[in-house]
């Protein structure tokens, strides 16, 4: 024989799928927050990567600028422009082997 109780509830069930419940709305939201991470994370990259390719772009056109600069021909015309000599001998200082120049 059966006895049907309709207003009789179990609560050790009920319980325990509020509890899953509660759980699969905590994953989700968790889900939903490492999505957004990754997707800022993505963003800074890309973006980190520009700045880069931009500063590689600048330090080129510097070392360029500095080569053309030190070049020896351009070097050679800046010392005529300014009257300077270029000594084929030049004579150093020389200092006896028992004298210091420096003091202490």
């Amino acid at each position: 024989m059966t006895i049907i109780q309709p207003h009789k509830s179990n609560n050790g069930s009920n319980f325990l799928v509020s509890i899953l419940m509660m759980g699969c709305v905590v994953v989700a939201l968790w889900g939903i927050f490492l999505y957004n991470q990754l997707v800022d994370i993505r963003h800074e990259v890309g973006s980190r990567g520009n700045n880069i390719q931009k500063a590689e772009v600048t330090n080129a056109e510097l070392k360029n600028s500095f080569y053309n600069i030190t070049d020896t021909d351009s070097l050679k015309s800046a010392s005529n422009a300014q009257t300077l000599i270029l000594d084929q001998n030049p004579q150093y200082v020389k200092v006896a082997e028992n004298r210091q120049l420096s003091t202490n």
